[in-house]
């Protein structure tokens, strides 16, 4: 832009000294040109900039992993941006781990009302917002730029696609070692109906320690399970921190995880919730849901967390200590592990 500016005046310079020393009518005709020229590619410029606004509409603001996002940058007016060479630039950002990408779109001139089309690419689940951070815009002859800036911002939900899987059982339990950490799912079990003393050969799992802690040492309170009753599981959703070059996939593997089990325990009739970790406010979120629909708006809630260290780890802390809940069984922590 600057180089094209020092040449013009240069030429500029050079016709107007020739039109002082040699009058010629050609030579006249010559330097009027490279006065109005300019000047109209300037008034075109000014119309086309003027305001210089767009809005961004999003076709669907939920899509499946691996599709892609239909962004389209609409004008202010048809005479917005209709005469002008330019590039748009979007970026987004995803949320949770805070990875961030842009895209450049070339301006649609004319008098359309699209300003500019992008399709982009999604292969990672999670909540992602997007935005036009700024637009730069030039007359035909390159002589005037400008460069305008935009804050606002709009939300897509990246989302897995519904996959077949079995409830796998086992017998281990959460490990607060994170660098350790698998994939830990225990069956549901059934809820509380009774209370009862300690019975030797009863396990150290059914043991009431809130009720236990008021009796002398050596004596507990048992819980009593009722086959009959409705079940419900929770599943501790680990939104962990790992390396930069991997998290993305990481969280996008144990989102899929998390909805494939969630389904699964649906099928099987038990009623579930996703629990999460907010970090930023100290203090869990729960999520319960009954169908398939449920299930995605409640793993959707899930993909509003940004990664913390040892997220599941505090989840679980947390849900035992709260009151009014009764863990029938240990809850289901679904994270990563580290050669899957």
């Amino acid at each position: 832009m600057k180089r094209r500016r020092i040449l013009y005046i240069f030429c500029l310079l050079i016709v107007l000294g020739v039109n002082i020393f040699y009058v010629e009518y050609q030579i006249f005709i010559m330097l009027v040109l490279m006065l109005v020229i300019p000047a109209c590619s300037w008034f075109v410029y000014f119309i086309s900039a003027l305001g210089m606004g767009i809005s961004m509409q999003i076709k669907n603001n939920v899509v499946l992993k691996g599709s892609k996002v239909h962004l389209m940058l609409i004008k202010k007016n048809k005479y917005n941006l209709a005469f002008v060479n330019g590039q748009i630039h979007v970026k987004y950002k995803y949320y949770h781990t805070g990875d961030e990408f842009s895209y450049t779109v070339d301006i649609k001139s004319g008098l359309g009302k699209s300003a500019g089309v992008i399709d982009i690419p999604v292969d990672y689940c999670g909540y992602i917002y997007l935005w036009v951070e700024s637009i730069d815009m030039c007359d035909y002859l390159g002589l005037f730029h400008k460069r305008k800036k935009y804050t606002g911002l709009s939300k897509v939900y990246i989302v897995p696609e519904y996959a077949q899987a079995d409830i796998i059982q086992t017998d281990g339990g959460y490990s607060e070692d994170m660098d350790d950490a698998v994939l830990y799912l225990k069956s549901a079990g059934d809820e509380v109906s009774e209370l009862r003393e300690y019975r030797e050969g009863d396990s150290p799992r059914y043991i009431h320690w809130k009720k236990s802690s008021i009796l002398a040492e050596d004596d507990f309170i048992i819980k009593e399970y009722d086959n009959n009753i409705y079940k419900t599981v929770f599943l501790v959703v680990d939104t962990l921190e790992t390396g930069k070059d991997k998290r993305l996939s990481v969280m996008s593997r144990i989102y899929q995880d998390a909805y494939s089990q969630g389904i699964a325990y649906l099928e099987q009739g038990i009623i579930c919730e996703y629990v999460g970790w907010d970090n930023s406010a100290g203090n869990i979120v729960r999520y319960n849901f009954y169908d398939n629909e449920t299930c995605m708006k409640a793993l959707m809630g899930i993909m509003n967390l940004k990664c913390s260290v040892s997220a599941a780890y505090k989840a679980c802390q947390k849900l035992y200590d709260l009151d009014g809940i009764e863990l029938s069984s240990e809850p289901i922590i679904i994270t990563y592990k580290e050669n899957e």
